[in-house]
């Protein structure tokens, strides 16, 4: 299969909007595959996010992570060199009927990082049935650092400039074997599943490989196009 890259729209309108819906990435038979081994992994797990999911199976996430209707897109994004990282998302998440959860975020701290979020959805992700939930432009708004012990990314609701931006965030319906990517920084929440079904999904992290670090295979990175490819002046 051919890699599907992006037009010069696509690209303006994930750079302007933050976020970028790519249709049919999976076919049927895949989505329904993956549904089963999230299923029983989420069973044997007694529940929450799926974390570790490339090891979980590295044959299976392994095939995911490098498909090129994923890797296309992101190459038109990213640059030729691009890595998955295994430290930041690589989970998979059942969000069950009467999911509530509403609490918009950010996936990384500061624009000099980079990480492109890449939620895969392997069933139906409606308005009331788990659609994801984006506040287009907001990865141009100001960092607020980070108040909760531990935390990766911010909450928006925990810092008082933010309050009543919510008001501004957007469903993006999904159907299987879509995908949605964003950038780190853009507010984003899994909207509520108020349906009678599930709504499983997989969020994959991804970034241009780093021109600066030395390391050639770093361990909490897996390389999915192009090379490692050190440009330093030392």
């Amino acid at each position: 299969m051919e890699p599907v890259t992006l037009n010069d729209l696509q690209v303006r309108h994930f750079r302007d909007m933050g976020y970028l819906r790519l249709p049919n990435v999976l076919d049927g038979a895949a989505c329904r595959r993956l549904t089963a081994f999230v299923t029983a992994q989420h069973q044997a797990a007694g529940g929450g996010k799926l974390y570790g999911l490339l090891g979980r199976d590295p044959a299976v996430i392994g095939h995911l992570i490098r498909h090129p209707r994923l890797v296309g897109p992101l190459t038109s994004l990213l640059g030729p060199n691009v890595v998955y990282v295994t430290n930041r998302h690589n989970h998979a998440t059942l969000n069950p009927p009467g999911q509530t959860e509403n609490r918009l975020h950010r996936d990384i701290l500061q624009w000099t990082r980079g990480l492109l979020t890449v939620v895969v959805y392997l069933e139906d992700a409606v308005v009331g049935g788990g659609a994801t939930h984006i506040v287009p432009g907001s990865h141009y708004l100001p960092g607020m650092g980070v108040p909760q012990p531990g935390g990766g990314g911010t909450w928006m609701d925990e810092h008082d400039r933010y309050a009543g931006f919510d008001a501004q965030a957007l469903p993006v319906p999904a159907t299987a074997g879509d995908a949605l990517i964003f950038d780190g920084l853009v507010f984003h929440t899994a909207g509520p599943n108020t349906g009678r079904g599930t709504r499983a999904s997989l969020t994959l992290g991804y970034r241009a490989a780093d021109e600066l670090d030395r390391r050639r295979a770093p361990s909490d990175q897996v390389l999915v196009a192009g090379e490692f490819s050190y440009r330093g002046n030392n």
